[in-house]
């Protein structure tokens, strides 16, 4: 199992896996956090996020870091391995608390496939092409999947279709040669609870093992936690996602 320095690290490395993500994102050291940076522009305005990542940190010196910094208004604190007395002493410092999320860890070579039932016409995919793309963003009504994504030998993007209509998209990404990253798993609302999910992660997890995948890692939802368990996945540690009031920022000086 990775240790928590380097599942730190690692889930900031997460906003930086494809092509597009590193050409908008610089990662560095601030104080004792990651921080990743992106600036894109959307609808002709360039939109600007920040993303910080804690480990072993207090609430006071992730606070003291992020004011010296300054960071836009669209920011997130990922603060790793936090139980519920954790959680407490960000909220008493001033932190809203967004989600509480869960780093999980499947270990393949320990991972026992079980069979998702599901009716006839019913198949699980990878996609290649320009076609996928495009329809898979019916899934969830986002973008279609840049190209250059569908190219990049690191990533590995699963749907399944029904009679070729897609239901279900999530992805894969190798971070290193022994561990991979699931991400964006969805599934459209009309067509859950029928095992399209489950299948799609069978089919993934059974590609990871082939690969010599030995850890699959994910950041789970509350919502889909029994659906990870019953895979195989094990919790790590909480994430507490939060944000820092405007207040306790108003003395910082904005970061470019």
């Amino acid at each position: 199992m990775p240790s928590l320095p380097l599942l730190h690290e690692l889930l900031a490395h997460t906003h930086l896996l494809t092509e597009r993500q590193r050409s908008q994102g610089t990662i560095g050291a601030v104080g004792p956090l990651l921080c990743v940076h992106s600036e894109a522009t959307s609808d002709g305005e360039l939109v600007a996020v920040d993303r910080f990542f804690a480990a072993d940190c207090s609430p006071a010196a992730a606070l003291l870091a992020m004011r010296n910094y300054g960071p836009q208004r669209d920011h997130l604190l990922f603060v790793v391995d936090a139980p519920p007395e954790r959680q407490a002493a960000f909220l008493r410092a001033g932190f809203r608390l967004v989600e509480i999320q869960w780093l999980m860890a499947c270990s393949l070579a320990e991972w026992q496939p079980i069979e998702a039932k599901m009716g006839p016409g019913v198949e699980v995919r990878r996609a290649t092409g320009a076609g996928d793309a495009v329809g898979l963003s019916a899934i969830d009504g986002l973008e279609p999947i840049p190209i250059d994504e569908l190219n990049d030998p690191a990533l590995s993007h699963y749907y399944v279709a029904v009679d070729t209509v897609p239901t279900t998209y999530g992805r894969n990404a190798h971070y290193d040669e022994t561990i991979a990253w699931v991400s964006h798993i969805f599934t459209a609302p009309q067509h859950r609870g029928q095992g399209h999910a489950t299948a799609l992660m069978h089919q993934l997890l059974a590609d990871s093992a082939k690969a010599g995948v030995e850890q699959s890692l994910l950041l789970s939802t509350n919502m889909a936690h029994s659906l990870y368990a019953r895979l195989g996945y094990c919790d790590i540690a909480p994430v507490a996602i939060l944000q820092a009031a405007p207040s306790l920022l108003r003395r910082s000086v904005r970061h470019r």
